[in-house]
This record gives structure tokens, sequence and C-alpha cells, in this order.
């Protein structure tokens, strides 16, 4: 379900730029516009500027621009439907939306659900002696449990069924959130009894899900650690935990520490570093990767240094290079990072200081393996991490580095390179369909999908999009909903931007090659005809060809007509 034409129409008319970006930036008047540093690239004389005769804003420094949804969509990592929402709240403009309503009113009622749920686990952990004492020999503070809501599930699901039913809750919905799960024979069980419940938020703050951790006296038997699993308003692969405590932090200073456990990060950040989020286990993912990169340029990699942990320093290492975002190793030798920050600050920025980009932390293992296959076993690692930049210029020099410390070739090195980057060139963005079209292109279709009313109502040329045939197709099949469900979803699982005035404006730019193309068409017959006429008709053809270069010309001027 989506929000109506309507209110998007009357959000973007309604926002003002000037009036949404002082919210969270310190504005200051220049001529007409105003002017800030930029929150989006490091600087130090003001390039941002917010222009509200235009009711737009740009970067001059990082090129970024756009409108009020814009800047929310860059400085608070949110959706388009997300900044909509926001700014429609903000101005106080009803919601309406077109679609599957009930879908949506089912989510609503999860969210409410699941805060009432987080409220019971908030008071029982005051009841608690024990698990207040657990978290009280865990080192965390009464200010960390407060930030971050931590709670208790008690051991008697009773408590949970009698506050389910106070609070008029179904039970249903307990089992849609997570919370509770039913045995074949029907009987209800409680998911996170007799655990300390930690509530996850999504980038927005919205509560998704919890996890829990077993007390030390409970069933050894039981895993230590559970998580809910994925449900209508949970999607894993989106979300890492303290994202939405740690996001001013990770936009200050352009630089996430990314840990495995909730104990890692609650120890890490009440001591000050502030910048951390979790992956809670799950392997970092690339819409993990896609959230990151909107806020840092660098990651911290902190995760245990057995084997496992290893791995997942590998696979993390792959999601983040392809955002273009370096990668810094933190060894832990013995220790996590719980155990690590329990020790002080001055021995976690001790830590920090000796962190290692993972190339060079490659390269110093390689030096130190004798052993012919762990050698290769490196070397393959490296190139197949080089790989995944998008960089060029980075991935030159990654290699010029790897030949100069290893005596390999460079061109032996970068066919190599090479035919590894062709085995993942579509892992970012999809294959089939990406192989076929544009940056630009696969934005428009993106958008139609998502914003398919919208979009028809406030352009009306498709007929004379003319870019290639395969694109026309798509476009076409989209209009009239005849598009095969499997191509929605590759569509949709591209990482490109699909607010729909981004598509306008492409899609206008489309148009306008079209017409520059016809009206030199019509020039050049009319410049034929000029030579077999009589002087009355000559002066009328003379008259439309000024008149036709005079258009065409404002097609030539200030980049009318973009690449697609």
């Amino acid at each position: 379900m989506g929000i109506s034409p309507e209110t998007i129409e009357e959000v973007l008319k309604t926002a003002n730029v000037y009036d949404v970006i002082s919210d969270y930036l310190n504005l200051k008047k220049t001529g007409v516009n105003y002017s800030a540093l930029c929150p989006f690239h490091t600087e130090k004389t003001p390039s941002f500027i917010v222009s509200p005769s235009k009711n737009i804003w740009k970067c001059f420094g990082c090129g970024k621009a756009g409108n009020s949804v814009k800047f929310l969509m860059e400085y608070k990592g949110l959706s388009y439907t997300e900044a909509i929402k926001e700014l429609a709240n903000k101005y106080g403009i009803p919601i309406k939306y077109v679609g599957n309503i009930e879908e949506d009113k089912e989510k609503t009622g999860l969210y409410a659900v699941i805060e009432k749920v987080k409220e019971f686990y908030i008071d029982n952990l005051k009841k608690s002696k024990e698990a207040r004492k657990y978290l009280n020999e865990r080192g965390v503070l009464s200010k960390t449990i407060s930030t971050f809501l931590l709670g208790y599930s008690p051991k008697d699901i009773k408590e949970l069924l009698k506050f389910a039913e106070r609070e008029n809750i179904k039970l249903e919905d307990l089992e849609k959130i997570g919370v509770i799960t039913r045995s074949i024979d029907g009987s209800i069980k409680d998911r996170f009894r007799g655990r300390i419940i930690f509530p996850i938020r999504d980038h927005s703050g919205r509560l998704v899900a919890f996890g829990g951790r077993i007390l030390l006296s409970e069933n050894k038997n039981l895993p230590k650690y559970l998580n809910s699993p994925e449900t209508k308003i949970y999607n894993k692969s989106k979300v890492l935990y303290g994202f939405y405590e740690a996001k001013d932090y990770l936009r200050e200073k352009k630089t996430a520490i990314i840990v495995e456990g909730y104990f890692d990060l609650l120890s890490m950040y009440q001591i000050g570093f502030k910048n951390i989020v979790a992956t809670l286990g799950t392997s970092l993912t690339l819409e993990h990767g896609k959230l990151l990169k909107k806020f840092i340029d660098k990651a911290i990699l902190m995760f245990d240094n057995d084997k496992a942990g290893k791995e997942a320093v590998i696979r993390a290492s792959k999601i983040l290079l392809l955002y273009d975002i370096e990668v810094y190793y933190c060894p832990l030798a013995d220790k996590d990072p719980d155990e690590l920050a329990r020790r002080g600050i001055k021995e976690v920025k001790k830590h920090l200081e000796n962190s290692t980009d993972i190339f060079d932390f490659l390269l110093a293992n390689f030096k130190r393996k004798t052993d012919i296959k762990e050698r290769q076993k490196i070397l393959k690692l490296y190139l197949e991490l080089v790989s995944y930049i998008p960089d060029r210029a980075k991935v030159g020099l990654l290699i010029d580095k790897l030949s100069k410390e290893t005596g390999i070739g460079k061109e032996y090195l970068k066919v190599n390179s090479q035919n590894l980057k062709e085995k993942i060139e579509n892992k970012k963005e999809g294959g089939r369909i990406h192989e076929k079209l544009s940056y630009n292109e696969i934005i428009v279709l993106k958008a139609l999908i998502e914003h398919r009313d919208y979009l028809l109502k406030k352009f009306d040329k498709y007929d004379k999009i003319k870019v290639s045939e395969y694109f026309e197709a798509l476009l076409n099949s989209i209009i009239n909903n005849q598009i095969e469900e499997d191509v929605i979803k590759e569509i949709k699982s591209y990482d490109v931007p699909s607010d729909p005035d981004t598509a306008i404006n492409i899609l206008e730019s489309m148009y306008y090659k079209w017409l520059k193309n016809e009206l030199e068409l019509e020039l050049a017959y009319n410049r034929d005809n000029l030579k077999n006429s009589d002087k009355e008709a000559e002066n009328k053809i003379l008259e439309k060809l000024i008149n036709l270069r005079l258009i065409i010309n404002k097609f030539y001027k200030g980049g009318v007509v973009n690449d697609t």
C-alpha cells in the first residue's frame, strides 16, 4: 500500500525547504539564500546552499541536491515514503493511502502491540531483583538500561497472558510479533520467558522486534540468545541494533564501529563510543551497507577473534567495500568488545588506534606466512576484496601496492582481479535486467512500480519516450499493469533511488531528447523544401526554420538534455 498522489502533491507544495532544513542545520543568510556546513561531507567553509525562492538545496562541495523530501532521505536515512510521512506530520497534512489499506492497518496495530509489550518487559525488569542483579554484574549502567529500553520477560507465561488480557491484546497479535509460539498440540509458549529483553528499533526509531538473553541460573541447554523471527514489521536484513541511537554520532564521525553482540554494543556505548552498531550474529547485508553509506565513509570491524568471527569480517568487508566504505579490522586477541570496554576507555582507544586497513592486514598476514598454499589463499582473498570496490582508481592503487609488496607482476594481478570482478559484477544491483538498462532507466522503472498513479498523473508523454525497445517494452508493461511478478521483484531489488520527482526529471530529459531529434528532422526536411519553393513559400519556411533553430538551441543551452 502506498501514499496517495494527492497527499504527496500536497506535501511537496507545502514543505518549505528552509523551514525543514533549519530544524537540523544552523543556516546563515547569504544574500537571498542561506548557507551552512554540509552535513554530508567534511568541510571547513560552507558550501551547502538553501534557496527558499526555488525551494531547493544544493551542496557545491559534494554535489548532493534536492528538495525537502530528499534532504530528510539523505540526512535521516529515510525512504521516500517515510520522508513524505514525516513532512505530512510536521505540517498537519492528513495522509491518504491507496492500495491494500487492510494490510497497513494490520501493521499499525502490530506496532501498537509491540510498544505495549515493551512496556510490560520494562516494568518487569523493575520487579525482578535477579534480572537487575545480572545486568549490574555485566556492568550495564541504569542510564544505558533507560536509553536502550532494556526489560525482562518473567519465567511464568501467566504474567504475559494476564497482561495481554488486561490490555485487550489478542494472542494472535502476540504470535504475529514473535513473542509467543504455538506447539503442534496448540499449546502456547513464551519465546522469551526468563530472559533479559533487548528491544530492537529500526532506523527511524520504531520498535520492530526483541532480542533475549537467558539468565545464568536458567536451563543451560537453552540457547543463550534468541531474537524475534521475521514478521510483517521486522526484516532483519534491514535492521542494525543500535543504529537509531547511534545515527547522529555516525554522521558526525563518518565512522561506524561494528560489533556482533548486544553487550558488546552496550558496554562500548556507555563509555563514550556511541558511533556503534551491532549485527546480532546476522551477516551484514546489502541493505545494511546501503543504510550505512548514507552516514559513514569508514567502518571498524570489532568481531570475535575465533574462526567464525574472522569469516564474519570477510563477509562484512565485501558488503562495505561494495558501497565504497573503507574497512578497518580491529583484532581482539582473546577478548570480545564487551570485555575490552570493561577494562576502560584507554584500552579501547589503544585497540581502535591500532586498527588496520583490511588490505594492509592481509598483506601483513601474507608476509608472515611461509607456506605457499596459505600465501595463495591470502592473495586470492586480497584480489577478491579488491574486486568489490567500485572506484577503479582505488583498485589500481591497491593492485600496485600488492605488486610492490609481493613482487608479483601487475598485469597478472590485474587479470585475476578482473576475472573475479566479472563474477560479482551484478551482486549489488542484480543482473539479468540490469545488463540491458542504464542506471537512469532503472530509476524510472522502479519509481513507476512504486508510485505508478502519481507518475501517470504528473507525466503524460510516455508514448514519446524512445530510448530502446527493451526499456519501452518494460515501461509499457508497467503502465498497463501487465508486468510479471519476478520482473517487478528484480527491478525493486536494485539499489537505486525511486522517488517520483527524480523519475519525472529523467522522463522529461528523455522526452526532450526525442523532441530535439524530431525538430532536427523537421529542420532538415524544411531545408530541403527551401531549395524547391517559390518566394512566398520560401519566407514561410525560413520563418519556420528560425523558430525551429531557436527551440533546438534551448535544448543545448544549460544542459537541458542530459545523458541517460
